[in-house]
């Protein structure tokens, strides 16, 4: 290696140094790394990452911004990511100003074999047909009152006797789990017109309900890791 390359080199190391320093000046949370950003973090925390976000939210104030490509012209474009549990943020992104906040092509590549081209990974006139779609079914009268009838007899027939039933025997739950076949049963019975009746005593498997947990599981990792995996 000659002299000016060794020069260029150096020079472009040092460049990069000072913009990387003067990046992560504005990132809260994880802590960001040169090039590979926060994905140690996200890599190490991927069996808790939920657990991970909320006690970086918990010591962030409830917003904290990160990156996951700290490379110059991509960490904008593809690498920053904001997170929050600010009601006043959630209202203005889901509501005062939805529409300044497409989830875009690369948050719908990543949904696209789930969710497809629905309601939840959609954007623009589709999404806007799709609402005012939903919108018209869920204002009815027969759909709310439907559903109110389905998850009363849900709780009291089925969430209530386990919950008393693990208070008898003084037995420890799994609350997240319980609530999960709640509203799975809930969803299937209204939407599909099939009642899996999955939140039963003997917690029994349903194949559906563990197919879909592992789609979203793998959903989820297509965040986490980089694309070429």
């Amino acid at each position: 290696m000659d002299g000016s390359t060794a020069v260029i080199i150096l020079t472009f190391i040092v460049t990069y140094l000072i913009w990387f320093v003067s990046l992560r000046r504005s990132y809260k949370g994880p802590r960001v790394w040169p090039l590979v950003g926060s994905l140690p973090a996200l890599i190490t925390n991927a069996h808790r990452m939920h657990d991970f976000i909320a006690d970086n939210l918990r010591m962030c104030g409830g917003t904290y911004q990160t990156c996951i490509f700290p490379i110059p012209f991509l960490a904008k474009k593809q690498g920053h990511v904001t997170v929050t549990c600010d009601p006043k943020n959630l209202e203005h992104i889901l509501k005062t100003r939805f529409d300044n906040y497409p989830k875009g092509p690369s948050w719908q590549s990543v949904f696209h074999d789930l969710l497809g081209d629905g309601i939840f990974n959609s954007d623009g006139d589709t999404w806007r047909f799709q609402r005012k779609t939903a919108a018209l079914e869920f204002t009815t009268r027969t759909l709310r009152q439907a559903m109110a009838r389905w998850v009363d007899r849900a709780i009291k027939n089925r969430l209530v006797p386990i919950l008393e039933s693990a208070m008898t025997r003084a037995e420890p739950i799994d609350l997240q789990d319980v609530l999960l076949r709640l509203t799975f049963d809930n969803i299937c019975g209204l939407t599909f017109g099939k009642d899996p009746r999955t939140l039963s005593p003997d917690f029994p498997e349903n194949g559906f309900a563990v197919a879909f947990d592992g789609a979203t599981e793998a959903t989820l990792q297509r965040f986490i890791m980089p694309e070429f995996i």
